[in-house]
């Protein structure tokens, strides 16, 4: 008698470990007059190793109280948010940050702030002459390498921003947060920088994640946009893959019709059309 074998099923294919992980998280303030006012409500995702993730949405849904608490800067009320697996309860060096102040020490130089940066962390192993050679690196990845000896009062705004971009970057964090880095410039300088970030994120292959009100700095820089809903208890209503490949053209962007349909959905989103 003949016996019929049945195949096994290959097995299903395992996601890998998201490197943040947010879990249920909520979060709220306390108001004197009001009471407790609930700003993010039930809050769930997942974000892979190497993406670009930006969040947008209506002013105070909690987009940075988000970002906030992935840095270790706030706690949520309920749920957890996890690093490569383990629970975020403070700051910590894998995750840097930028803010749209950029918080520069006055009486340093554009090279000394990195350089104070790298030299504070409590995890350097490298020698004086090492960080040296470090700080001028990121400086020069930001273009700012001729002007590493002068301090922010000598710099213009964008300038400024730069070496707040170069001193996070520099600290090699597994992932980057950034808070309206460039919400402060003017239009022309806010779109050097734009494609100065573009070029970091084609060389740097780290995992950003991004806040921002402008709906084009989005579709160029990202590979998800998180659309956040409005408050109070404001949850992420999308979450949009970015069909375009990367390297990026801003040129060719602008062209794609792809491009035009995502920006106005995206706008109507925020709208709430």
């Amino acid at each position: 008698m003949s016996q019929t074998i049945t195949a096994p099923h290959a097995a299903e294919p395992t996601a890998p470990e998201p490197v943040v992980k947010i879990e249920g998280i909520t979060k709220g303030f306390p108001d004197r007059k009001k009471g407790f006012q609930p700003i993010v409500g039930l809050t769930d995702v997942d974000i892979q190793e190497g993406e670009f993730i930006t969040i947008i949405g209506p002013s105070g849904c909690g987009k940075s109280t988000i970002l906030k608490m992935i840095a270790g800067l706030e706690s949520a009320d309920e749920g957890s948010i996890r690093l490569a697996g383990k629970p975020i309860d403070a700051p910590s060096r894998e995750l840097g940050i930028v803010f749209q102040q950029h918080v520069l020490l006055p009486w340093m130089s554009a090279r000394q702030n990195v350089l104070f940066a790298l030299e504070t962390d409590p995890h350097n192993t490298r020698s004086k002459s090492q960080l040296e050679s470090l700080a001028d690196e990121y400086l020069e990845l930001v273009n700012l390498s001729h002007a590493a000896d002068r301090r922010p009062a000598q710099l213009s705004g964008g300038m400024q921003q730069r070496v707040g971009i170069a001193r996070a970057f520099a600290l090699e964090p597994k992932v980057m947060l950034l808070d309206e880095p460039l919400g402060a410039l003017d239009a022309l300088t806010r779109h050097e920088l734009q494609l100065q970030l573009l070029e970091l994120c084609e060389q740097q292959k780290r995992t950003f994640i991004m806040v921002t009100h402008d709906v084009d700095e989005a579709l160029l820089l990202s590979d998800r946009i998180l659309v956040m809903g409005t408050g109070p208890r404001a949850q992420i209503v999308h979450d949009i893959a970015v069909p375009f490949s990367r390297p990026r053209d801003v040129e060719n962007l602008e062209q794609d019709p792809k491009c035009h349909e995502l920006r106005g959905f995206l706008l109507n989103s925020l709208t709430g059309h």
